[in-house]
């Protein structure tokens, strides 16, 4: 059984640990379930995107276009929705390790930013939904091409920077990351020694 679909792209393994204390692991863990939980809103909103992608390729009026302009901005506004309650979630959990909890709080940081981001295309996008004529659209296509690049090489920034600390996490737990095709061992079960 593959678990591919239950953790980040960029890895956070399954916590199988044997060289720290039951209290870290059980920390580690509980980080690793709410990151987890970025996947299936992060999945969804890719889907939400690429439809708005071909929406927008195909518009032949105005109308097109703000109807495709409509379903980016409520793609956003459901993605920032679920951000903040995952950056909730993250600060909710009790932290006694001092390291977790630095790394809790930059996640939190770098999904939080993520979100300002967000809602900087959106507000980028809604310039394109408001157009009340093609000349409205025309004035604004400078501005908005300003705003969204700018917010998206901010996320792909973000987006690094929230690889590297995933990685981190991971390391800092001593988790495996399983290689394609393999199953994380089963909960209980110890990871098998590296040779």
């Amino acid at each position: 059984m593959r678990l591919s679909r239950s953790i980040l792209p960029v890895g956070l393994a399954a916590l199988m640990l044997t060289s720290c204390g039951p209290s870290t692991v059980t920390q580690c863990n509980a980080i690793a379930d709410v990151i987890n939980q970025a996947q299936v809103f992060k999945d969804e909103f890719e889907t939400e995107i690429d439809s708005f992608t071909q929406q927008a390729q195909g518009a032949e009026s105005l109308g097109d276009i703000q109807t495709a302009a409509s379903q980016y901005i409520d793609a956003v506004e459901k993605v920032v929705v679920s951000i903040d309650g995952m950056v909730t979630s993250l600060n909710d959990l009790e932290l006694a390790d001092e390291e977790l909890s630095n790394y809790r709080n930059g996640y939190a940081d770098i999904i939080a930013g993520s979100a300002e981001e967000l809602n900087v295309a959106g507000e980028a996008m809604q310039l394109v939904a408001n157009a009340e004529s093609e000349t409205d659209l025309s004035n604004v296509l400078e501005e908005f091409q300003g705003k969204a690049n700018t917010a998206f090489t901010n996320l792909q920034t973000l987006s690094q920077n929230e690889a590297t600390l995933v990685s981190d996490i991971n390391t800092y737990c001593g988790a495996e990351v399983p290689a394609e095709g393999e199953a994380a061992p089963a909960e209980g079960e110890e990871a098998p020694a590296a040779e």
